[in-house]
């Protein structure tokens, strides 16, 4: 697997000296030596810093036992923004144990998203698994934060893609003929084949979810139209139309939920918001516990398979219906959503500090903050052409 190297630089109280030929040795290529004066100066320095660098310098020396044992120790000394995490997804792949890989590299990713080795360790790791719908997502998110774009490696890539894209709109637009035929059967089949192709795309997973439930076809239905709340958890349709094919299967529970999701989506439309209330009321009236503790269920397996948009989905749910357990989740919750589109985190993060430095006068500073926000943004976005408009030549 790819992976990326780190360089942290340590101001604290360590013997400097020593501290120096330990980077010394392992850019040279010593890792024993390097070792041995890491190890030196446990006694008067142990933090996450020094743990880490231990533990590559293990890595190097294919020591994987040491090396997890010390990227382990680094990470419970701090939690954020830990290079560790890349590597203890290298030594778990390296154990063919995918799923706890992708679960460290995916944190990795919610902290450095423009991390190419990532981006492909979690491509290549979700294909393996058959899940193609996030392994295209880290392949895209590769194409654009790779340096090299000139490579033969990329160039397959990028021509993959662009094939398994190209076939699935041509199959949609054939969907979308058949359709205005009245011709459902034909019309499935082409988006089932459009699905397989470009799983990530909103319209077809959206139409195929609608089809399916227009022919009574309930559990594909929810399994579209739940891959397409994934990619727009905030569109009024799916949300509706997930509640109503919920009911037909005698899911009360998750029709509920979907319910509860839309009214600050409707909050304007009154007739809809009094519709939804009276619906919700009318479901709730049904519930037991059983139908509660199966969303957790769900949660926790989802996410034990690396699921994390419907493990999200699955976990909010059971909060939605038990309130009480809000605080006990929140941290698993939060986890998920880190994991979860960090461009757009660290995206309002950059423009807070660019504005700042831009107020100062110090257009150094600034433009480095924007500049990073160019390369996270989509180019045609808002937040693209903004960050760009306050780049300034110093």
């Amino acid at each position: 697997m790819a992976s990326s190297d780190y360089y942290i630089r340590d101001n604290a109280d360590i013997e400097e000296q020593k501290l120096e030929a330990a980077r010394g040795l392992y850019q040279a290529g010593d890792y024993s030596g390097s070792l041995r004066l890491y190890l030196d100066l446990l006694n008067s320095n142990y933090s996450y810093k020094l743990c880490y660098e231990l533990g590559r310098c293990y890595y190097k020396l294919e020591d994987m036992v040491n090396a997890e044992l010390y990227f382990t120790r680094s990470i419970s000394l701090e939690e954020y923004k830990n290079p560790s995490y890349l590597f203890l997804g290298n030594i778990f792949y390296r154990k063919q144990d995918i799923s706890k890989a992708i679960e460290y590299w995916i944190t990795s990713y919610s902290y450095k998203p423009d991390d190419e080795a990532v981006c492909l360790n979690l491509a290549t790791s979700y294909f393996s698994k058959g899940m193609k719908f996030y392994s295209m997502y880290f392949y895209e998110k590769y194409l654009k934060y790779a340096k090299d774009k000139t490579s033969d490696y990329y160039k397959d890539i990028q021509k993959s893609l662009k094939e398994f894209s190209e076939i699935g709109n041509n199959f949609y637009k054939k969907a979308l003929r058949a359709v205005d035929m009245n011709d459902n059967q034909t019309a499935i089949q082409a988006l089932d084949y459009a699905v397989t192709n470009f799983p990530s795309h909103f319209d077809i997973n959206n139409l195929l979810g609608k089809l399916y439930f227009e022919e009574k076809e309930y559990s594909h239905a929810i399994k579209y139209l739940k891959q397409a709340f994934c990619l727009d958890p905030k569109s009024i349709d799916i949300l509706k139309r997930l509640s109503t094919v919920m009911i037909h299967v005698g899911d009360l529970t998750g029709a509920y939920c979907c319910l509860k999701r839309m009214i600050p989506l409707v909050i304007s439309r009154q007739k809809d918001y009094y519709d939804i209330v009276k619906t919700s009321k009318e479901l709730e009236a049904g519930f037991n516990g059983n139908d509660m503790s199966k969303h957790l269920n769900a949660a926790e397996k989802y996410y034990s398979e690396n699921s994390y948009h419907l493990a999200l989905f699955e976990y909010e749910n059971y909060i939605i219906l038990n309130n009480n357990v809000a605080e006990k989740y929140d941290s698993i919750i939060q986890k998920i959503k880190l994991f979860l589109n960090p461009e757009q985190r660290i995206i309002k993060t950059c423009f807070e500090k660019g504005a700042f430095y831009y107020s100062e006068g110090d257009y150094r500073q600034s433009n480095k903050y924007f500049s990073k926000i160019m390369t996270l943004a989509n180019e045609r976005s808002s937040e693209y052409k903004l960050a760009k408009s306050r780049v300034v030549n110093v």
